[in-house]
């Protein structure tokens, strides 16, 4: 009895290449200048940059190192509805402590 043999399994090739170490300086960068915004006169105006740019922070993560930019379509809408159940919790909280606390 002879056995056949198999080919060998070609090794896997990587479907996507993603630049960890730019994205993290990429990130790094963005705290260095949500730092610098900190140092605005209009604390308002710095406050909704910072606040923007956290949310760009937030996005480039949940695309890249959770690799949600590369699964399927569902999974993705799975967690922008979790966001959204979350932005709907935040509103009723904030409304809330506006009527205890507000002027």
């Amino acid at each position: 009895m002879t056995q056949a043999t198999e080919p060998a399994a070609a090794p896997a090739v990587p479907l996507h290449r993603i630049p960890y170490v730019k994205l993290w300086y990429l990130l790094v960068a963005a705290l260095g200048v949500s730092l610098l915004l900190a140092w605005l006169e209009h604390a308002q105006i710095a406050a909704a940059l910072i606040f923007g740019i956290a949310i760009a922070k937030a996005a480039i993560v949940a695309m890249y190192y959770m690799h949600l930019r590369y699964e399927p379509r569902y999974v993705i809408v799975v967690v922008l509805a979790g966001l959204v159940c979350l932005l709907i919790l935040f509103t009723g909280l904030m409304l809330d402590i506006v009527h205890v606390y507000g002027h």
